[in-house]
């Protein structure tokens, strides 16, 4: 693509920098202005941002959508970030796809943060207004009064034919996703006639967790039951079921909540206000209860340029037409690409008082809205999965320069890379997802950061699954070997870094001065940091971040091994520790293990003030607790492993049966010290070094090290099996006579006649010869056979003796 350098426009008096590719197939980026900052604090006189504190400092390079490129990060108002993030669509469990999206966003707001000291407002919405939990809440309560009335049906004995044809009737429109006017009325019939035959049919009662069969279609008696459900009550249960799940989810893979949660349901009347400034402003229509976007009259308006994110966006109507979603209102658009701002409600569609009619907002309308609301009228960055890119994201950012009526209102775009199973995206409409919970049951939040980190957050990554979430107890994915064999290296790392400190402390008549293995090392930990800062600066390249890293620690490694072997020479722990708590601190400016400022390695992720956060939860509070709990645990496990040892060599030294005294040292190593998140190495010179964990990363480790073996195992039979056939298969074909050969099996009533002595066709089944390229390829099978069958007939002649065969 041609790179133009400089350009300016007339059609306003700033001069605007055209950053990035200019073809057909990226998107336009004259626009986009290097000077909004400059804009905002004119506009604004805000003496804050005049004065920016960030000027002394490098800024990263972050790979903008708008342009295309990587682009130097500065901030509209001195040190401060004003970050949007979509959320979650809250009408199913959160699956893989969302845990890469928001553990990547997780990293990156980290990292600005922590890293690069800015002060990040990070604000995120939950979409709890949207025609997805509108059909799933409908149909979950379809679903409950069909039960209910079957379960009814069951236990009397009188005639209710009627009631079950209903529910029939009901089942049917829910298995062929009948429109959503007429699966209402089926279910409001069957629900009238259960209430004349039981009062109580549809009650709640105490059956709270009364389920469905988890097919897709199940529900909760708690969130679907009750006789006066509505939908402009139903569709908030459901929503707020999944919010709290997802929110669960979060808190599991360590992902630090928003400073501000907007939903939309808490926004509709700040929705119609930002319609009427769009109105207003002559870029939006009301056409038969619904307000439509002005496509036409926003790209024919001097000041405004639509498809900044796309260009090709107006020849595409079919993914423009993406975002109306499935209930689309009965409305005249002026053009295909005019998009709803406020749908009219239909039957069995919540609804809200605005000045065009009972309505609710359309999906792009209320990001605008509430990330205005909170960070106002120019935004740093705006975040979200690729996929939002085209229509979510172009349409939010036309309405919001619509709604302001200004030039740009976003600087910086960010946007994740798809998560792909198989090489398909994965997506709750594709059926291919599986959910973070499926994964936790299998692998520990830390795992699944480093797997993430381990890929640019802003590429396409790719999930090979190993075993079905329906085969095993898990979801397992060839990817993540990579993944757990970096964290064991870390893991190893800060373990060895311990047990040295334990063994080797500073004291007064210990040496500390630098030899050349020392200093060597110091300038390995000096390459590490520039080159982690430069991959940092590099669009937070964390792939490169985790090489360094691993190529620190075996730098370590060999520092280590050669100091063990010089007996005059002792690890000098100051040294050690600076270079384990860097490489803490860069981790954890990542979210390995929580806080940056947590103390030196991993800490103990699954507890902390809030109790129990399951597997693989990061908890603040657990790492400030993390020393405390390794200084009340040390003694003691410095005398067990003491007394094994011991015992170990005491065993070792006596003549009766020390093999007895040395399987119970094994079983405390290998089956008691683990399930409290105990683990022992053995080391040469005799002694163990004790290493803590989370209990459940061991218990989860064991599983996977088991279900590998029982891959193996069925592989190996597998194999076993195959080349058992194959003989099997061999040996009945050498058994049979090579005049025979071709008198059987597949040739059978394929051939006419044949050579009396050779047993070689001579003609075909309906008289015709053999030709003579036939009979070349027929007798190189003959000879072939001929020699199977002599090896056969002399192996059998050596079994039996002299026997003649």
């Amino acid at each position: 693509a041609k790179v133009v350098a400089k350009m300016t426009t007339t059609t306003s008096p700033l001069s605007f920098t055209f950053a990035g590719p200019a073809c057909a197939c990226c998107a336009p980026t004259v626009w986009w202005e290097r000077e909004l900052k400059k804009r905002r604090d004119e506009e604004e006189d805000d003496e804050e941002s005049s004065s920016s504190s960030s000027s002394s400092r490098q800024p990263p390079m972050i790979l903008n959508t708008f342009t295309k490129t990587k682009t130097a990060f500065h901030p509209l108002s001195a040190n401060r970030i004003g970050w949007y993030i979509c959320g979650p669509t809250v009408y199913d469990s959160a699956h893989m796809g969302h845990a890469r999206n928001y553990v990547n966003f997780d990293v990156l707001r980290r990292v600005m943060q922590d890293y690069f000291g800015y002060n990040v407002r990070f604000v995120m919405n939950v979409t709890d207004i949207d025609d997805k939990i509108i059909l799933r809440a409908q149909k979950r309560r379809a679903e409950f009064v069909r039960s209910r009335v079957l379960r009814f049906c069951e236990k009397r004995d009188g005639n209710e034919d009627e009631l079950k044809n209903l529910a029939t009737e009901v089942e049917k429109a829910i298995e062929t996703n009948a429109p959503l006017k007429e699966l209402c009325e089926k279910v409001d019939a069957l629900r009238a006639k259960a209430l004349d035959a039981d009062g109580s049919i549809l009650d709640i009662g105490d059956d709270s967790k009364d389920n469905g069969d988890g097919d897709g279609s199940s529900f909760t008696a708690s969130v679907d039951g009750g006789k006066d459900w509505s939908i402009q009550t139903g569709y908030l249960k459901l929503a707020q079921f999944y919010e709290k799940e997802f929110m669960e989810d979060m808190q599991l893979l360590g992902v630090k909540n928003p400073d501000c949660l907007t939903r939309v349901s808490e926004y509709t009347k700040q929705i119609v206000e930002y319609i009427l400034g769009i109105i207003n402003n002559g870029f939006a229509y009301e056409s038969n209860g619904s307000v439509y976007f002005d496509v036409t009259a926003f790209e024919n308006s001097e000041n405004h340029k639509y498809a900044k994110l796309k260009k090709s966006a107006l020849d595409d109507v079919e993914a423009a037409m993406d975002g109306e979603g499935a209930l689309k209102a009965d409305s005249e658009k002026r053009n295909d690409f005019d998009f709803v701002l406020w749908k009219k409600s239909k039957k069995g569609e919540p609804s809200w008082p605005s000045p065009w009619g009972e309505g609710r907002p359309g999906w792009h309308i209320e990001c605008s809205a509430m990330c205005s609301d909170v960070l106002g009228k120019y935004v740093d960055v705006n975040g979200g999965g690729i996929d939002l890119s085209f229509p979510h994201h172009e349409n939010q950012l036309a309405q919001s320069e619509a709604h302001y009526d200004i030039k740009q209102w976003v600087n910086f775009f960010a946007h994740s890379g798809h998560l792909h199973i198989d090489g398909l995206k994965m997506s709750k409409s594709l059926k291919n997802f599986i959910t973070i919970r499926q994964a936790l049951n299998t692998y520990s939040a830390r795992q699944l950061r480093f797997l993430f980190l381990l890929h640019n957050w802003s590429d396409p990554m790719e999930l090979t699954p190993i075993m079905s979430k329906e085969e095993g107890r898990g979801a397992t994915f060839k990817q993540m070997d990579a993944a757990i064999g970096v964290e064991k290296t870390f893991a190893e790392f800060f373990h060895t870094v311990k047990g040295a400190l334990r063994r080797t402390r500073y004291a007064c008549d210990k040496d500390q001065i630098w030899h050349p293995l020392e200093k060597k090392l110091s300038d390995a930990l000096d390459a590490c940091q520039k080159e982690v800062h430069e991959s940092f600066l590099d669009n937070i390249n964390t792939s490169n971040v985790i090489s360094s890293l691993l190529a620190l620690i075996k730098e370590f490694n060999t520092y280590v091994a050669s100091v063990e072997k010089d007996a005059n020479h002792t690890l000098r722990p100051f040294l050690v520790e600076s270079l384990a708590k860097y490489v803490t601190y860069i981790l954890n400016c990542m979210g390995i293990s929580g806080e940056a400022n947590a103390p030196l390695g991993f800490t103990d992720i699954e507890t902390g003030s809030e109790g129990e956060r399951g597997d693989g939860a990061v908890s603040t509070s657990a790492a400030a607790n993390n020393d405390t709990k390794e200084e009340i645990l040390g003694p003691t496990l410095d005398a067990l492993t003491s007394f094994r040892d011991e015992i170990r060599r005491l065993a070792k030294g006596e003549d009766l049966s020390p093999s007895t005294i040395l399987g119970l040292c094994d079983q405390l190593r290998d089956v008691v010290l683990p399930k409290i998140g105990v683990k022992l190495d053995d080391k040469p010179d005799g002694n163990a070094l004790w290493k803590l964990y989370a209990p459940g990363e061991l218990e989860k480790e064991r599983r996977r090290e088991e279900e590998e073996k029982e891959r193996k195992l069925l592989a190996k039979q597998k194999l076993a099996e195959e080349k058992k056939r194959k003989e099997e298969e061999k040996e009945r074909k050498a058994k049979v006579a090579p005049r025979e050969m071709f008198k059987i099996g597949e040739n059978e009533n394929v051939y006419g006649s044949f050579d009396p002595e050779t047993g070689m066709p001579l003609t075909m089944k309906d008289g015709s010869e053999v030709t003579k390229s036939q009979t070349k390829k027929l007798q190189k099978l003959y000879q072939a056979q001929v020699k199977l069958h002599e090896t056969y007939l002399k192996s059998i002649q050596e079994k039996m003796g002299d026997v003649q065969l």
